[in-house]
């Protein structure tokens, strides 16, 4: 998809030499999803749940190995060493069928008509639409040299500033005492120029927020239709 290139990019997100990058998938990911009895769009979160069950199927066989070879040449100490071993790769390996056989938490930035919901943390975070007074991207240099690297983030500006938890607070800090929140572009899997032109979408057209509880927000987020009418 190339319409979403045509996003413009704040300057807080451009890298030293003034160009601009994305991450994660365009629109594909996003999602109708149930909230509270009602729905709601989801803009989704990174799942590592395949690389960290794989990872402990992996480190579960790697000690069932070692156990027995400590069994079959080892004294008794190394024998009794190796069953300890055996019994944690076992608990590890059935952690990790675990996790891969799990169905997938629905985390992300999730839009409702009346909230923006970050439901990554718990507990959630619940800011009304009509308390959110800015959607602000900002960008966090890593190290003190200019041409370092950046994470982005969007800070949500609201009126109830103590609406996130005290975790998000304290990052929220470190960009504004206005700031309530500031949201990691790197936690999300979707490009993150379509996540904060949606947001500001939504914020500022309070008449489309009605289609978030269905499929049209879905098909707007796909189809990258996230300019203010003139």
């Amino acid at each position: 998809m190339d319409s979403d290139r045509a996003l413009s990019c704040p300057q807080p997100w451009r890298a030293p030499d003034g160009t601009m990058h994305s991450s994660g998938e365009p629109g594909g990911l996003v999602a109708t999803v149930e909230e509270d009895g009602g729905q709601g769009l989801l803009l989704p979160s990174r799942q590592a749940r395949v690389a960290a069950g794989v990872l402990l199927v992996v480190v579960g066989l790697a000690l069932g190995g070692l156990t027995a070879y400590l069994i079959i040449h080892g004294g008794v100490p190394a024998t009794l060493g190796g069953v300890v071993l055996g019994v944690l790769g076992l608990l590890l390996i059935a952690a990790g069928v675990f996790a891969l056989r799990r169905k997938p938490r629905t985390t992300g930035i999730l839009l409702t008509p009346e909230h923006l919901v970050i439901n990554w943390v718990h507990p959630a975070v619940r800011v009304p639409w009509d308390d959110i007074t800015e959607i602000r991207p900002l960008g966090m240099r890593i190290g003190r040299a200019n041409t370092g690297p950046s994470h982005n983030y969007i800070g949500v500006v609201s009126r109830e500033s103590d609406a996130a938890n005290t975790r998000m607070r304290k990052l929220a800090a470190k960009f504004g005492k206005d700031v309530t929140c500031a949201l990691p572009m790197r936690s999300l899997d979707i490009d993150q120029l379509v996540v904060l032109h949606t947001l500001a979408f939504y914020l500022d057209n309070p008449d489309a927020r009605a289609e978030l509880g269905g499929q049209d927000a879905v098909r707007r987020v796909r189809e990258v239709r996230l300019r203010s009418p003139e």
